[in-house]
């Protein structure tokens, strides 16, 4: 999943240049990243990994790293909700 949340983040502007040098606990705000940039993240994550990213978990810590991104994305994964879905759709009994 790491290499996954690596390839992805680095299509964020002004970071994604940096990301294959950086360390998985590197922060990516200290890095460059902005706002926007999170916000188009998060989507790309979505999109990828099947998964909707709650308005709790909309926070600058979710986004401070690779290592932190990937913690979410686990959790979410695995959350017992998810059982009877397949890439973020339901699947009829």
């Amino acid at each position: 999943m790491t290499e996954e949340i690596r390839r992805i983040v680095s299509g964020v502007p002004k970071i994604g240049e940096f990301i294959a040098t950086m360390a998985d606990d590197a922060d990516l705000w200290d890095a460059g990243m902005e706002s926007m940039a999170s916000v188009q993240l998060m989507m790309q994550l979505e999109d990828h990994f099947g998964v909707e990213i709650p308005e709790e978990k909309l926070t600058r810590e979710t986004f401070s790293s690779i290592r932190a991104i990937e913690a979410v994305l686990t959790e979410l994964l695995h959350a017992p909700e998810r059982s009877g879905q397949h890439a973020g759709k339901t699947v009829a009994p």
